[in-house]
């Protein structure tokens, strides 16, 4: 697993890098966020949207649970774009905080959201899913008050 380390200074930076870093992921991948509250994980995912031209607002899904956004193929961000994302549709944005053992996870049923085949999952605690076989985990760690460490590993 190839793994790269960013230290952020501020939210916008944090944003930034997702929005950098978007051309990387591809359809169908899972990416599982681990970091504390706060850490940083919705305001990538804020990026990535941005970069993927996503129009609905990103906030948490910590109450909701999975928030589903359509992504616009007509943005910059998929001139580089491979073979393995010009099919991608939509950007599931899961959060599994709340969720205490892993029959409530079961339950939410994830299995069947991972069947669309033209979407990419960012799953926020995704550490809570045992048996989830993930294409990227990125790890937010706190290291002062706008400062964060953000290690993507693929």
């Amino acid at each position: 697993m190839e793994e790269k380390d960013f230290i952020t200074h501020s939210s916008r930076e944090t944003e930034d890098l997702g929005s950098k870093f978007a051309h990387n992921f591809r359809t169908g991948d899972i990416v599982v966020l681990i970091g504390a509250l706060g850490a940083g994980k919705t305001t990538f995912v804020q990026g990535v949207a941005k970069a993927f031209n996503i129009k609905s607002r990103i906030i948490s899904p910590t109450f909701i649970l999975v928030r589903k956004h359509r992504v616009n193929l007509k943005s910059p961000a998929f001139a580089e774009a491979s073979a393995g994302t010009q099919n991608l549709k939509t950007l599931y944005h899961i959060d599994l905080y709340r969720l205490e053992n892993s029959e409530e996870i079961k339950n939410l049923g994830l299995e069947e959201i991972f069947e669309d085949t033209d979407g990419i999952f960012f799953i926020e605690w995704g550490e809570k899913h045992e048996n989830l076989k993930t294409s990227w985990e990125i790890n937010f760690e706190i290291l002062g008050r706008d400062r964060r460490r953000i290690t993507l590993n693929h």
